[in-house]
Formats: structure tokens, sequence, C-alpha cells
């Protein structure tokens, strides 16, 4: 009998506490709940209900514009006469980011109250009942429902102060309407906004529109400022839409946090929008950073092992008069390879592709190619295999015709394997050079050649600059067998690099093709004899090459590792850790980027950089750009910069990154965040 009373009134205080409850439905993916500010509905006046949005962490729904995808949410309403939906407040959205596209929206949270006119039909009915369908997103997207039914006096006092509080708090996010003067202008290719500055203290901007068409969401926002006036420059789409007039929300970013305004203006239609330059270099501050960067370039561990067969040809050639014939041709090479590959940037860059200094290294298949050349370098310096206009050529062994063609295609080479040494000492330059036109961005990496092939151009132009060095003989072949280790370690480092890129199945398919290439080695090796093993190193040298262009695959064998320390980088998690007062360090880097790799394993791998992970002491993001990635991409321009490393580090409580020296040791990294 105790036991039946004790089951009576838990039943009892169960019930009583349900009564009161907010309304609410869960989906999968998010609990949808109803909030009401009052139980009183009177004629002439407005009433506010709000719908609150729980999502899963990590997903996200979308805001009145969902930008490149998505959809925001729909509500279907069944309400007594009278009492009519008349005004959504949206609060300022966020920015999701899916490669390759920009969505706005919310994550964690969303409360958009609804304000509902009463007008003199009403008679008095409190039944509500809404179907709210909306699109929840994390990698992937899922359509979801929730129909809710109540009655308004079912909130109890404690529900009604609950509600107030977080309506009141998400009042607070909503925009108000600007009091800036807002000029906006469009050309064919870009929109932009500007305003009278009436601070110095704004960091930066972001548009969000409200029409459709307008900008392409997924391009770089450049805010430039002067003491005038501050001006945002956005690509427009594909498709252009010819719009009158615009609205949307524009955040300002200051030292004191994010202020969101509601702006409006007419559309100026103009031929040409002009760009301002604010950049923190200067034109001849970046033609000498470039120059003395090629120079420095020499010493890297990039361009070493290239750069030392180079020498062999200078002893080979002082004794004959042909040094600084071999020495032009070698600075040809270099010029001609900087002005392919910048004018390659430029024309995918034209068709909508966001590539940075050292995009031909995002390709597994150029990092195969480039490891099997030097492989094949090393094996025939080892070797001792003498051919025609060979790769052993490469160093300067042969006729003079021959010679001369092979120090052109050295120079070549010596650029396409120095990009990855270009980011400590390039990298403001070679960002502000890929910001500006065709002809100015030329003229810097002109410069940078330049002093890539300096050294060797002085070398071979001066006679008395030759006499330091030995006169040819057999020891040239063992320093040839010598020079077959630095080439080895390279072809080693780089297929690293392709595994990382495309994983085993990229690395399978580099092993085939070096096969195909050792065949037509010691093929040509015996040919001296049998005229047949010609035709088969012919035959294989072509294949190997072949093989790995065809059925190495980057876009489908392409992966993506996670670091072994901290966190993937992408901007919503930022944004996100920059509402703690943590501090935050963001690592931009590549597999290919020695230097990135060197700094990381000074720094980043040690025992006091773990523990101010460990201790919460440092938020740590790692933005892999080993494959390609236009969001990074678009990052780096953002910070002028054309390549990795880059390093963004917050300090607690500070909106505005400091930029840390691209060459870390242990001291400088702890002096630099202290």
């Amino acid at each position: 009998m105790k036991n039946f009373l004790f089951l009576i009134l838990i039943l009892l205080f169960s019930t009583g506490s349900s009564y009161g409850q907010i309304p609410s439905a869960v989906t999968d993916h998010a609990r949808i709940e109803i909030l009401a500010e009052s139980k009183e509905i009177k004629v002439g006046e407005n009433f506010v209900l709000g719908i609150k949005f729980n999502l899963s962490p990590g997903w996200h729904t979308y805001w009145k514009n969902p930008g490149d995808s998505g959809l925001p949410p729909e509500f279907k309403w069944t309400i007594p006469n009278g009492v009519n939906p008349d005004t959504k407040l949206w609060p300022a959205p966020g920015r999701a980011e899916v490669e390759p596209l920009m969505s706005y929206g919310y994550y964690d949270q969303l409360v958009l109250p609804i304000i509902f006119n009463v007008d003199e039909s009403y008679t008095g009915g409190k039944e509500f009942a809404v179907e709210i369908d909306f699109l929840i997103c994390e990698l992937i997207c899922i359509p979801e429902k929730a129909i809710i039914s109540f009655n308004i006096n079912e909130f109890n006092n404690d529900d009604i102060s609950i509600s107030r509080e977080l309506l009141s708090n998400w009042y607070k996010k909503i925009p108000s309407q600007s009091q800036l003067d807002i000029k906006a202008q469009a050309s064919d290719d870009l929109f932009s906004l500007s305003w009278e500055n009436n601070t110095n203290n704004v960091l930066e901007a972001y548009f969000y529109p409200e029409q459709n068409g307008l900008i392409k969401y997924s391009s770089v926002q450049s805010y430039f400022k002067d003491e005038n006036e501050s001006k945002l420059i956005i690509e427009r789409p594909d498709r252009k839409k010819n719009l009158e007039s615009f609205s949307g929300v524009l955040e300002i970013v200051t030292n004191d946090g994010k202020v969101f305004s509601n702006i409006s203006s007419v559309i100026e239609d103009v031929q040409e929008i002009n760009i301002p330059k604010n950049s923190s270099i200067s034109f001849l501050v970046a033609i000498i950073l470039a120059f003395f960067g090629g120079i420095i370039l020499n010493i890297m561990p990039c361009v070493f092992p290239v750069i030392a067969l180079k020498v062999m040809t200078f002893i080979k050639e002082s004794s004959e008069g042909g040094a600084w014939k071999h020495g032009l041709a070698f600075s040809i090479g270099v010029e001609l390879s900087m002005m392919v590959l910048l004018s390659a940037t430029f024309i995918f860059r034209s068709l909508g592709q966001a590539v940075g200094w050292g995009w031909q290294l995002q390709s597994s298949s150029v990092s195969s190619l480039l490891s099997v050349l030097f492989f094949a370098i090393a094996f025939t310096l080892l070797f001792k295999i003498e051919f025609g206009s060979s790769l052993t050529r490469l160093g300067g062994i042969g006729s003079k015709t021959t010679g001369y063609l092979n120090s052109l295609l050295l120079g070549c080479l010596t650029v396409i394997v120095a990009t990855p040494c270009t980011g400590p000492f390039m990298g403001a330059a070679i960002g502000w050079g890929l910001s500006q036109s065709f002809f100015v961005s030329l003229l810097i990496f002109l410069s940078l050649g330049l002093g890539v092939a300096f050294p060797t151009m002085v070398l071979s132009a001066i006679p008395s600059g030759l006499n330091f060095l030995p006169k040819p003989g057999v020891w040239m072949v063992r320093v040839g067998q010598l020079m077959s280790i630095p080439m080895g370690l390279t072809a080693i480092w780089l297929a690293w690099v392709v595994q990382r890129q495309a994983g085993f199945i990229g690395l399978r398919d580099l092993f085939i093709g070096l096969f195909f290439v050792i065949i037509a080695l010691v093929a040509y090796k015996g040919s001296a004899d049998k005229k047949l093993y010609k035709y088969i190193s012919i035959f294989f040298i072509i294949l190997g090459p072949l093989f790995i262009v065809l059925f190495n695959n980057n876009t489908e064998n392409k992966i993506r590792t996670e670091p072994s320390l901290g966190e993937v980088w992408s901007n919503a998690k930022l944004d996100v850790y920059k509402q703690t007062d943590q501090n935050i360090l963001v690592n931009f880097t590549a597999d290919w980027c020695l230097t990135c790799k060197v700094n990381e394993a000074v720094v980043f791998k040690s025992k006091s950089f773990n523990e101010l992970i460990d201790k919460g002491d440092l938020i740590y993001l790692v933005a892999d750009w080993t494959n390609y990635d236009p969001l990074i991409t678009k990052e780096l321009e953002k910070y002028q910069r054309g390549g990795v490393p880059l390093y963004l580090y917050w300090k607690s409580g500070e909106k505005k990154p400091k930029i840390l020296p691209a060459i870390l040791t242990k001291k400088i990294f702890y002096d630099e965040i202290r």
C-alpha cells in the first residue's frame, strides 16, 4: 500500500512539472523550441513569438539569403483568426565555408523572433501550430521538419521569464539601421561599397547581401581605407544580375569587436571600379626583396642539388672558355620559367581558380614527375651513365650545343624546385605582386629570377671568378657520385610528398613510372653494343612519365590528412574560438614546403609547445595547403601572402592577428607570443 501511494505521488509530481514546459520538437540534428514574451494577445498590438533552434555541434542552418547553397527555414502557421505573421527579425549571420562554397547562416543556436500583427477580427483564440521545414548541414545537408502545437496559456511565469531573457539577448544580435552614407558601384566584374571614414579603428569589413546574384559569395572581400574613405570590393558572379538597388548587412570589425548594420542604397553602374593600393610595401621594396630573396634561394635545400650540378658545368667549361654561354643559357631558362609560371597563375585566376605561388606542387602528378627526374639524375651520376642529350647532360657533360640547351633546362628546373623555399623570403613580395596587374607582377617575378640567376651569371661572366675552381679530371666522376646523394634524397622527399597528397595509390603509380625509367636507363647503358637496347630505352623513358600523367589522377586520389597536433583550420571554427579568451595560432603549411617542415620540427613538435596546448593556453589550428584548397588560398591573399608558411597569432582579447616571422626558432616564437 505504501509503495502504491509513493507511485501515485511520483505521477502527480511528474504531471505537475510537465505543465508549463516550453513547447518543443526534436529532429535528428536539432531541438526546436517556442518562446513567448507574453500570454496576452491584444487587438491593435504586436505579439512576439520566438523560434529557437538548438543545433548539433558542427551543424548549421541558413540566413534569409543562404549564399552559394542551402535554404532558409520556412514556416507554415495555423493560428487564431486576426493574428497574422508580419516580420521575421533575422539576427546577423555568420559564414559557413564548405569548399568551394560560401554560405550564410548560423552554428550551434539560432533564435528567430517573429512579430505577429493582431487586428480587429481577433476572437480570443490562443491555439497555435507551426510546421517548420529547414535545411541543416555539416559536410552534407539534410532537410528536416518539426511540427509543434501549443496554447499560449500553457506558458507559466518561468517560461515567459526565460523566453523574454533569451529574446532580449537575441534582439541585440539583430542589425540596426546603419548611419553610414553608403555609395554602391557595380561594373561587369566587381561590386564596391564605400563610405566616409568616421573612425580609424576599422580592421576588416564584410558584406552579406539580401539579393541573390549581386556578388560572388566565395570571393575574397577586399577592404581598403585611407584617411577619408573606406572601401569594400567584391567580385561579381559569372552570370550577372543587373540590380538597381540592394540591401544587406555590413559587418565591421574593430578592436572592440564586431558591429552589424543594415545597409541599402541605389547601385551606380560604372565601366571600371578603382581599386586602391594600400599595400604595406611599395613597388620598389617588392623589387628589391624579390632580387635578394632570389640570391638567398641559391643556398636553400630546395635549390642546392641543382646548383651543385651547375657548378660542375663551370668546372668542365672553364678550361674551354664557354662558361659564360652556359651561364647565359641558365639565366634565360630561369626567367622563361618565371614568365611561364606567372602567366599560368594569372590564366587560372582569370578562369575563377583561387591559386597561389606553388600551385604546380599541389598536383601529385607534378610531384611524381619531379621525383622521377631527380632519381634519374641520381642514378646516372651514381652509375656513370654518359649519353648525348641525357639527364646527366644537365650537369654539362657532352657536346656544346646540347650542353647549352641543358643549361637552359636546368634553369627551368631550378625555378620549379625553388618554389617550396620562396615563402620565408618572398611571402610579402610575392603576395603583393600577385595582387597587382600582370605587367607589375611580371617585373616582380623577373627580379626574383634575376636574383636566382645572379650568382651563376657573375661566376660565368668573370674569368677570374673561375680561377678558384679545380681543373677537370677523374675526380669529377667521384664528385658526381657524391652528388647523387642529395639528388636521391630530394627524390625520396618528393615521393613522401606524393604519398601525403594522393596516398598509397599515388605512391604506387609513382613507383610503376619509376620502374619504367630504371629499365630505360639500364637499357641505355648497354646500348653501346646492342642498338635494340637504345630503342627499348627510348620507349620506356617515354612510357614512365606518360604512365604517371595518365594514371596518377590527382583529383580522384586526393586525400586530406588530419594534423598530428591541433585541429583542422576553417574560418567558421576560427570565428568560434575568437569569441573565447584563449590565445590562437593558425599555421598555414604544406608538406612540400621545406621551411614549414623545419619550423614544425623545431618549434611545433617540441615538448614546450605541446605543453601549451595540453594546458589549454593555446588553440592550435592547421591550414594544410599541400593539395589545392581555394579557401586557404583566399585567406593567404587576405594577408597579402603568395604562399606558405604563414603564422597568425591572436593574443587573448585581441581582434587583429600578429604575423609571426616565416623562419622560426623556439626563442623567436616565444619572444613573439609574449
